[in-house]
């Protein structure tokens, strides 16, 4: 599959995606009490409309773009050529799947040790097993950083209801 075919259907994907997500919030989420307030459903549908604009913007992009896959004159192909793009097929396939793993572990953990604990073993474990990147001071300045400033600015900021574990309960 060519660059701009992968961009477009990409594109066309994650816009079908975000006009679903858009109505199921539409629905299932009351809007605010009025006197101002924003409401619950307004961070939800501002994400959606922002993916559907970066969509729209990847499919209009990629429609414009021309078709680079002729050979130019006096330039050779490679031998390595078509390895190096399974090669990169092959890491993007692993990529998607690291990606939803980590995405399914996290909502697992988030269930059962609570918000903090699970988003601190998740950034560690996306640390160590997605870059290149071994250094514990590193992971471990991450992991705390990141789950720290999420939780200052959601927990007690925002004042947004943080997940409390089943099993361990920092609440």
């Amino acid at each position: 599959m060519s660059e701009k075919k992968r961009d477009v259907v990409t594109g066309m994907l994650l816009l079908t995606l975000s006009l679903v997500w858009m109505l199921i919030v539409w629905r299932t989420i009351p809007p605010g009490t009025g006197g101002g307030d924003v409401g619950p459903r307004a961070f939800p549908l501002l994400l959606g409309a922002l993916l559907a604009v970066f969509s729209l913007w990847l499919t209009i992009a990629a429609l414009g773009k021309r078709r680079h896959d002729a050979v130019t004159p006096g330039a050779e192909r490679t031998i390595n050529e078509p390895e190096a793009a399974g090669a990169n097929g092959a890491a993007g396939l692993v990529a998607a799947i690291l990606t939803v793993a980590h995405l399914l572990a996290y909502g697992f953990l988030m269930q059962r040790i609570g918000f903090v604990l699970a988003t601190l073993l998740t950034v560690a474990s996306i640390m160590l097993v997605c870059t290149n990147d071994r250094s514990p001071l590193r992971i471990g300045a991450m992991s705390v950083g990141i789950t720290f400033a999420c939780w200052l600015i959601f927990g007690k900021i925002l004042g947004v209801y943080l997940a409390t574990g089943s099993w361990i309960n920092l609440g």
